[in-house]
């Protein structure tokens, strides 16, 4: 097949080769920018992240994760692992988040228990001061008692709140121990009194004496319950705001995790997809006929191997690439003179053809004459070899016109002549001058041809000398049986067929049958005889008409030869 050749461009391809080296060098400094044309998504996506990559330091990133001399594979677990750690100390932050929110609960609990206590100091002073009242009127020792447990119910009161006070509280509490034992000395005096019997005397005093005492302590237990209050409000003001803190924090924490995670992903994607999208463009370049194009990635790790193989690639495609030009040259040469020489062998034939077939067609005439003995009488004994030489002048006249078609072909010298005819006649002309053949070989040798055929229109001597090759081989390859040719209407075709039971064809051999001066094997030659240009000048007339031939058969069973022809065939242009 030839193809087009192409110049010599040495200092073109150096040249080239120069530029390349500094598109290389240039871009081992900037990242691969996305294609409009084959990235995915809106065109605003693609010039973010163009921006990104050519207008920030992502860029530098980006080039510099993939000159880590690092496989793919151990690039994308270290990003996993970066990500999973990230994940990992959000989950550590909010554990302590959650902590320090229950040790804030835990005091908010502990104060509103303060704020109960100092509340039932308060209460037990109020009961105290009832219950002392009582028992300076109704003058029994019972409301003594009554005093007394309510003392107690106070001291211990004091004591829890005593045990997680602050200083300050401690000092009011001592303050508030000391105005008690005065009221404890009151209590005292009343209790006496009632055993002497002066209780009337002494009961303005002692209630005097016991009413500045509680006026006292309950100034000090209302500041220790102002304290406590205040203790607690600030606590819950610090809750408050510890939470917010961690809310705050978690919420910064968790933004930081996310934007590190989609950092770390652009990075390494794109870090993956720079080489992709310059090998895209490279085997583009390469798919053009571009064989001095080269890739150049920053990548050392299996991206760049990659590149490294795609740009030997390169240079031995354009290696073969030249040497394919000088060998499509060299055969555009060959064909031409292999054209030229066809063209004088198949002139040389058709004229040596025709030469050859005057004086053959003269030989069977003086023959024919000499057998009909217009000589005179022919003796017995030379009747014999006379009718040899007729049959085998016959025969190799037929050879001579084999060959002679088959060059007026191949020199385009041979054209249809194009006219209406009957297929009755061509098939009963065709059986009319093999009938003898046929009863030498003693075959049956029938013909079925439906009455209701239109009139044809095309060559009927081609077509006639087409069924006469391909019944006489049919005659020729049979034993024994039968040959029948058969002729139908198709749509605005006419099928004729030649079917025999004769030796058949193996099935790789079927596609072969139609070349020229091939047949089956060399067997078959010496003992059935031919040149192998029957069936090949057959296809070339069929063709001629626009049609198509095919066969089938199998061996031992006989063989089917057809070819379609239009009925009404078109006159070349």
């Amino acid at each position: 097949m030839p193809f087009a050749a192409a110049p010599a461009r040495d200092v073109e391809v150096e040249t080239a080769r120069e530029g390349q080296h500094r598109d290389h060098d240039s871009a081992m400094k900037r990242p691969a920018l996305p294609d409009r044309d084959h990235t995915a998504g809106p065109d605003g996506l693609n010039r973010v992240v163009a921006f990104l990559l050519t207008r920030t330091p992502l860029g530098g990133l980006v080039t510099w994760v993939a000159r880590v001399p690092a496989s793919v594979h151990t690039k994308l677990l270290a990003a996993f692992l970066v990500i999973t750690l990230l994940f990992i100390a959000m989950t550590g932050v909010s554990l302590e988040t959650i902590q320090r929110t229950a040790q804030q609960n835990r005091k908010m609990h502990e104060a509103h228990q303060r704020v109960e206590w100092s509340q039932h100091v308060d209460h037990t002073l109020g009961r105290q001061m009832h219950f002392s009242a009582l028992a300076l009127l109704l003058r029994d020792e019972a409301s003594v008692a009554r005093i007394l447990r309510e003392n107690n119910r106070f001291n211990d009161a004091l004591a829890r709140l005593e045990a997680v006070s602050t200083s300050q509280e401690r000092e009011l509490i001592q303050q508030i121990r000391g105005r008690q034992d005065g009221v404890m000395d009151a209590v005292a005096d009343i209790a006496n009194a009632i055993r002497d019997g002066r209780i009337d005397e002494a009961r303005t005093e002692l209630l005097n004496r016991q009413g500045r005492a509680h006026q006292e302590i309950e100034a000090l237990v209302a500041r220790l319950v102002q304290v406590e209050n205040s203790r607690m409000l600030a606590l819950k003001e610090a809750v408050e705001t510890a939470n917010r803190r961690s809310i705050i924090l978690t919420a910064c924490f968790a933004a930081l995790a996310v934007g590190l995670a989609l950092l770390c992903g652009f990075i390494i994607s794109w870090s993956c997809l720079m080489p992709l999208r310059r090998a895209d463009e490279f085997l583009g370049a390469v798919a053009a006929g571009d064989f001095t194009a080269t890739i150049a990635v920053p990548n050392r790790d299996e991206f760049g191997a990659q590149a490294a193989r795609m740009n030997r690639m390169s240079r031995d495609l354009g290696r073969l690439h030249e040497e394919q030009q000088q060998t499509a040259t060299a055969l555009r040469q060959l064909n031409a003179r292999l054209e030229q020489a066809n063209r004088a062998k198949s002139e040389f034939l058709a004229n040596m053809s025709h030469e050859l077939r005057t004086p053959m067609n003269a030989i069977l005439g003086f023959t024919e004459m000499l057998s009909d003995g217009l000589y005179g009488d022919l003796p017995d004994d030379l009747k014999e070899p006379l009718a040899d030489i007729q049959t085998n002048g016959r025969h190799l006249l037929g050879l001579i016109n084999d060959v002679l078609d088959l060059s007026k072909i191949e020199a385009g010298r041979m054209d249809l002549a194009l006219e209406e005819y009957a297929v009755q006649d061509v098939v009963d002309s065709v059986r009319a001058s093999l009938r003898s053949l046929a009863v030498e070989r003693g075959l049956a040798f029938e013909s079925r041809v439906p009455p209701e055929l239109p009139i044809a229109y095309g060559d009927a001597k081609r077509i006639r000398q087409c069924l006469m090759n391909l019944a006489g081989n049919a005659l020729k390859f049979t034993r024994q049986g039968r040959v029948e040719i058969t002729v139908e209407q198709q749509g605005d075709e006419l099928i004729y067929r030649v079917v025999d039971t004769g030796i058949g064809i193996p099935k790789d051999e079927l596609e072969k049958v139609f070349d020229e001066f091939r047949q089956v094997d060399a067997t078959v030659t010496r003992e059935f005889g031919g040149t192998g240009l029957g069936l090949s000048i057959t296809r070339r007339f069929i063709e001629m008409h626009g049609g198509r031939i095919g066969v089938e058969s199998e061996p031992g069973r006989g063989s089917m030869f057809w070819f379609a022809v239009p009925l009404r065939v078109r006159a070349p242009a």
